[in-house]
């Protein structure tokens, strides 16, 4: 005779495949509390993020976006093109709302929600669970480079969306691809990134053409690829700027000079920690195919060899291989000899999804009821110098650390005007390396000081500069700590006589 049923049973077996969390809600949990954990400061450590946020200030304000510089007085009145404008509002309606840790949630919410969705579409494509989970936390790692707040988030996540319509239709056929130029559109208006969208298009029209034989159905899906391509980059015009923005992103990588003087756009420094996942992946793609038994198809061949190639001239692309390397990566780790006892601890796993909106709530209402820390790190950027460089005059002309521009650009009070910051296309070469110099307290110093009429001086203790300052007359110290030190001019000709 069967006992009476338990209802506290019944209701645990219908709820048990939601609570059970599979492989993709892993990861987002996994980048959630990694992001939160390293990003508190992390994801504030660039120069630029001040800038944009009182950018967005004031296009909010004016109801226009910018066409000439009035944030510095080396190149007031310069013409200057905010290929970032939409990014700006943006960030300025998050930390008006909801201040520097609504920023630091939605930042990491839409990380981890970004590396889920590559997760999920691996396991989609026929990667077991390891192989995807393996293959997704990887391509994380080496993404980590741009996990700031700055409109490369956006790239990041438009570039994804773009590599996923380029394989469906590769794999479908149908329309899916003509979903890239409305990516393009938007990603115009929020970063210079857009560029990349048609070249991952094009990259998929050669991968697919290479696929297998030449026929007319083969020859209808390129020219599907090319025409997306096209209007892709007709789609980009869809912008304030119109035509200006393309020749800014022009001016920025060919022409300015400068890119050669910016971190981001170096090579990868093999040998040190910022590198070393992007060269297991390297040494990884290399080695697989001797040991597994399944290989990268074709498709995507083209694309590792051609986004490894980028990532190996500019680490700034390293995060875009990434993405292209992860399908062959879990293709490959599921050849290996150990591949069938790591999926058997799967076998019986639901894809469950309550924990990913759960965490989504929980953080937002931290962040709205201010529970959540975040902002930027005293150790690392002079906050407790602002008060004392308020103190001076706005008008005095400031020399200072370039990573400090944004924050002298945005939290200055009253207003004040920086000597430079990181839009090193606005400055061009000559000026960077003039400015690089100066503060060696090499003879560019001199020449500087007397040309711009220099009143005041913040930099760091350490730098050739301070030492030279300390050591001459007509300079005294108005602020002193561990982050920075701040001189003012005191001879008859400057700041104290005016």
């Amino acid at each position: 005779m069967l006992g009476p049923a338990n209802p506290g049973r019944k209701w645990f077996a219908t709820v048990r495949p939601f609570l059970a969390p599979g492989p993709a809600d892993l990861v987002f949990g996994l980048v959630l509390l990694l992001v939160l954990i390293g990003g508190r400061h992390g994801l504030f450590a660039d120069p630029g993020t001040p800038w944009h946020y009182r950018l967005g200030r004031e296009i909010l304000a004016s109801g226009t976006v910018p066409h000439l510089d009035t944030f510095t007085y080396t190149r007031a009145g310069a013409d200057w093109v905010d290929q970032s404008w939409g990014f700006d509002i943006l960030l300025a309606l998050v930390v008006g709302g909801w201040g520097w840790p609504g920023v630091l949630a939605l930042s990491a919410l839409g990380l981890a929600a970004l590396y889920a969705a590559m997760a999920r579409d691996l396991l989609r494509d026929g990667a077991s669970p390891p192989a995807a989970i393996v293959a997704t936390i990887l391509a994380m790692a080496i993404g980590s480079i741009h996990f700031l707040a700055r409109p490369h988030l956006f790239t990041l996540g438009f570039v994804y969306l773009t590599f996923r319509a380029c394989r469906r239709q590769h794999e479908q056929g149908g329309r899916a691809v003509f979903l890239v130029p409305l990516y393009t559109a938007i990603l115009a208006n929020l970063h210079g990134g857009f560029v990349i969208l048609p070249m991952v298009v094009a990259t998929s029209a050669i991968g697919h053409a290479i696929a297998g034989p030449w026929d007319p159905g083969r020859r209808s899906e390129v020219s599907k690829f090319a025409a997306s391509a096209i209007l892709s980059m007709l789609a980009a015009l869809a912008n304030p700027y119109g035509t200006e923005l393309y020749v800014h992103v022009a001016d920025l990588l060919v022409s300015s000079g400068v890119t050669g003087l910016i971190i981001e756009y170096q090579p990868p420094a093999f040998g040190k920690p910022e590198a070393e996942v992007l060269e297991w992946v390297v040494l990884g793609l290399i080695a697989l195919p001797v040991i597994s038994t399944r290989r990268m198809d074709r498709y995507q061949l083209i694309h590792v060899l051609v986004w490894l190639h980028l990532a190996l001239t500019t680490i700034r692309n390293a995060p875009i291989f990434a993405m292209a390397a992860a399908p062959a990566l879990a293709t490959m780790i599921d050849g290996l000899p150990i591949s069938d006892s790591l999926r058997r601890p799967w076998r019986t796993s639901r894809l469950g999804w309550i924990w990913p909106p759960l965490a989504t709530i929980g953080l937002l209402l931290a962040a709205g009821f201010d529970r959540l820390p975040g902002g930027l790190d005293p150790v690392r950027w002079p906050l407790s110098a602002m008060a004392a460089l308020d103190r001076q005059p706005a008008t005095a002309r400031l020399f200072h650390e370039q990573d400090w521009g944004g924050l002298i650009e945005s939290e200055s009070l009253p207003v004040r005007r920086a000597y430079l910051d990181d839009r090193f296309e606005l400055f061009g070469k000559e000026t960077i390396v003039e400015y690089v110099d100066a503060l060696t307290g090499g003879p560019a110093w001199d020449r500087l000081r007397d040309r711009e009429g220099i009143d005041l001086v913040w930099i760091r203790p350490e730098r050739g500069l301070a030492k030279r300052m300390l050591r001459e007359p007509g300079w005294s110290v108005v602020h002193r700590d561990r982050v920075s030190i701040l001189f003012r001019r005191v001879d008859a000709g400057g700041l104290a006589s005016r």
